[in-house]
């Protein structure tokens, strides 16, 4: 039996993507902000974090001198995503569309810590924290895909300039 290389497709690069950014991106956030147990609330040890809605306004943890490398991830999962993209149309499609994954996930994430509440999407589309949240990730992630797109272009015409 002979193995062939593993190629993936268009969907296997964004499938790719929202696993990464489902681990490896809001598990930077988990271990950034640990849950802890207070006890001196409560004798049965109520479950607090200090995460907060900042969860759900993504742009105070991606701008925090703290958890600077919550931009650097997202920055580098997109620009992974888009670089093995083989039309920069394609990446630049697949950045934008990153961006609603990325807010459900934070308010799955919001969920799993504080319960289900359904005023969360009341709270996002009517506070100007969730626009600006939504600015940031569209600016994020443009930013990598033009950024890859222009690497992947530069790759490809030293690779035929070598050949």
């Amino acid at each position: 039996m002979k193995f062939s290389k593993i190629r993936l497709g268009r969907q296997g690069n964004f499938i790719l993507g929202i696993i990464l950014i489902y681990f490896v991106f809001f598990g930077y956030i988990c271990n950034a902000y640990p849950r802890f147990y207070d006890t001196s609330l409560n004798p049965s040890r109520t479950v607090q974090s200090i995460v907060g809605e900042r969860l759900i306004f993504l742009y105070q943890i991606l701008f925090n001198p703290n958890t600077f490398w919550a931009f650097i991830i997202l920055f580098g999962i997109m620009f992974f995503v888009a670089f093995r993209e083989s039309f920069y149309e394609y990446a630049i499609r697949n950045s934008i569309w990153f961006i609603p994954i990325i807010m459900i996930m934070s308010w799955v994430w919001y969920w799993i810590l504080y319960g289900f509440d359904p005023t969360v999407f009341y709270i996002y589309f009517i506070r100007i924290e969730g626009y600006i949240t939504i600015i940031t990730l569209l600016c994020i992630n443009l930013l990598a895909a033009f950024s890859a797109s222009i690497v992947n272009e530069k790759r490809k015409e030293v690779y035929e300039a070598a050949y």
